[in-house]
């Protein structure tokens, strides 16, 4: 569904947002791995590409169309994540550290709410290390409340995984 989405910018930011497309998929795991994040990989992703539940978004540096030279280091954000249901489970999203508090996850999160709402899903959840305080912090100002906890979720480092939701 998400090659239906337009871009959406240029923020007064630097951004715009689009749908993931075949093409950017090296950027989106390289900057997920730069973020310290588990990716898909090249593979989960193209395979993702073709389901019509997944919402794949990526933020993108500067108002130009993108290219096949420029693209590579203009992917300065991230999203996935996919409805079941009428469920969005979000997989991921990240923001590249530079360019970290100009509303660039905050515009993906948005973008994602509204295209799963289309998708038939009433609300969203995700897993949050419960060490990751300022990840924590953003979603709770985006409405997301804690619903669960998974006890040593996450291997390296350890740490609990925050079960977080909101309605759409």
């Amino acid at each position: 569904m998400t090659e239906a989405i337009t871009v959406i910018g240029p923020s007064k930011a630097g951004f715009s947002v689009a749908p993931m497309t075949a093409d950017l998929l090296s950027s989106v795991v390289a900057l997920e791995e730069s973020c310290g994040l588990n990716s898909r990989g090249l593979e989960g992703y193209g395979k993702m590409l073709s389901d019509p539940n997944a919402v794949l978004l990526v933020a993108l540096a500067g108002a130009g169309p993108v290219s096949p030279v420029s693209h590579i280091n203009r992917v300065i954000g991230v999203f996935s994540g996919d409805v079941v249901v009428d469920e969005l489970q979000i997989d991921n999203l990240a923001v590249s550290e530079r360019w970290r508090r100009k509303g660039i996850a905050r515009t993906l999160l948005k973008r994602a709410l509204t295209v799963a709402a289309g998708l038939g899903a009433r609300s969203a959840t995700l897993e949050v290390r419960s060490a990751n305080s300022s990840a924590r912090a953003f979603y709770e100002r985006e409405r997301f409340t804690p619903v669960g906890l998974r006890k040593r979720y996450y291997a390296n480092p350890p740490d609990d995984a925050l079960l977080l939701s909101r309605e759409i």
